[in-house]
């Protein structure tokens, strides 16, 4: 990592950093409080094995109304059930009782008094090996024949005693099936050997700190809070996951637009910045050479779409398929970066950064965001500047909501009385002539608006 830099911003302080960490599911945290950390370093992981749910019509298997279904209980949701366990009972007629017995080991997940059925998620064991069993042989057939009687296939999900394949169709006594002795994913279907392979699903889920910094907090189960100083600049609009790289400027000021001959197979595995808008070709250069992050001016939805093959979620952003990392500074548009961005990020040209796309337009407005961790940094820390003047006529602004996203505009009138908005609310609002349109005069709430 490269030396601290002489830096020095009013908007964009060096400041106290805290990252909660946690995973989704209760795991298992690796760290201590204290523990120096890396960006990469795990924090907490947690091993998945998926259990395969069982919808069984219990209503129908003991014969009980729907509504009824919960007074047949023996067990309880959440409780662990065992394979031929009788877990539940209801009166048939006047000679006993009508048991039900589970079908397989796992956990009560729900009881339903509306459809009647009960769900039983299976627990699979950790690392279990694949099992393979002589289909071919069960069914009395070639193994190069095996596949024309197979009822699965390669990457199906199949429960334990549920049929594979099948042999014959006439009559019930000349027909021939082989079950499955597992639940789990067919991985394989062996035309030499007349062997299907059922293997467990298996997914690990990891957090990492994200940021250079101290373990201030261990969250037990499922990760830790890290503490950092440093610079945390926010965004207009982001796509892509969370990534990391040394920052590199192209381009000479904050008007440069980012062109496809700018970035080369240097650039792999870095974050590059241009002040102004970024060209399709750029974008779609930077993912093809393994770039892990763009933060630019702006650039057009299209191009996004086009360049980087995503389609963007509707409201939220940040968990695209996707290798690379955008961050635009301004928005949709043709714009350059703000002065007093621009001038930050390239005082931190070479630290190593951390970038997050998540953006979230919606309620809880979310930022895609740029992080940069000064880990041996003894100066004075100050808070982030707040934006928060009160508006007037004949300011500046950007809209931060939907369907206005990133539009520039300027204040024409700022209603005394609140007005109602789409959801039914009447909120302090802002009518704002918008720059696209100098004609149109929309009604934006005032807290969906920020001084540009």
């Amino acid at each position: 990592m490269a030396s601290l830099p002489d830096y020095s911003s009013g908007s964009y302080p060096v400041q106290r950093i805290e990252m909660r960490r946690e995973l989704p599911l209760p795991g298992e945290a690796l760290v201590e409080e204290g523990d120096e950390v890396d960006h990469d370093t795990i924090l907490a992981k947690i091993t998945l094995k998926p259990g395969i749910p069982w919808v069984i019509p219990l209503f129908r298997l003991i014969g009980v109304d729907p509504a009824d279904t919960p007074d047949a209980m023996l067990v309880d949701v959440g409780d662990n059930v065992k394979t031929g366990q009788i877990i539940a009972q209801a009166k048939a007629g006047r000679y006993g009782r009508k048991e039900y017995e589970s079908p397989t080991d796992g956990i009560l997940e729900e009881v339903s008094p509306k459809s009647g059925r009960l769900v039983i998620r299976e627990e699979f064991g950790k690392e279990e090996p694949p099992v393979s069993f002589d289909v071919a042989f069960e069914l009395g057939v070639r193994p190069r024949e095996l596949r024309e009687h197979m009822l699965v296939k390669e990457g199906q999900e199949v429960k334990k005693g549920a049929m594979g394949a099948k042999k014959g169709e006439a009559s019930a006594f000349f027909t021939r099936t082989a079950n499955a002795p597992i639940s789990g994913v067919v991985t394989e279907i062996n035309e030499e050997s007349g062997y299907i392979t059922i293997s467990r699903p298996f997914r690990e889920i990891i957090i990492d700190a994200y940021i250079k910094g101290t373990v201030a907090e261990v969250i037990p189960k499922y990760g830790a809070i890290v503490q950092s100083k440093g610079v945390i600049i926010n965004g207009v609009f982001g796509l892509g996951p969370e990534q990391h790289g040394d920052l590199v400027i192209l381009g000479d000021d904050r008007e440069s637009i980012l062109t496809d001959d700018m970035v080369t197979h240097e650039h792999e595995g870095k974050v590059i910045v241009a002040g102004g808008y970024a060209t399709n070709e750029a974008l779609k250069k930077a993912l093809d050479v393994g770039v892990n992050g763009v933060v630019c001016g702006t650039a057009s939805y299209l191009n996004l779409v086009q360049s980087l093959g995503v389609k963007l979620g509707v409201g939220i952003t940040g968990q695209e398929d996707i290798d690379m990392t955008v961050i635009l500074m301004e928005g949709f548009g043709n714009l350059s970066m703000r002065e007093h961005a621009f001038d930050a990020l390239r005082q931190l040209e070479g630290m190593e950064i951390s970038i997050n796309g998540r953006t979230q337009i919606r309620a809880g407005a979310i930022r895609p965001e740029i992080v940069c961790p000064f880990p041996g940094y003894e100066g004075e820390l100050q808070k982030a500047v707040e934006f928060e003047e009160e508006l007037v006529r004949g300011q500046r602004i950007r809209i931060i909501s939907e369907p206005y996203f990133g539009y520039l505009g300027e204040i024409v009138d700022l209603p005394n009385q609140p007005e109602e908005i789409e959801t039914g609310a009447r909120v302090p609002v802002a009518h704002i002539r918008l720059e696209e349109d100098s004609q149109e005069v929309v009604s934006i709430p005032r807290k969906n608006v920020e001084i540009f």
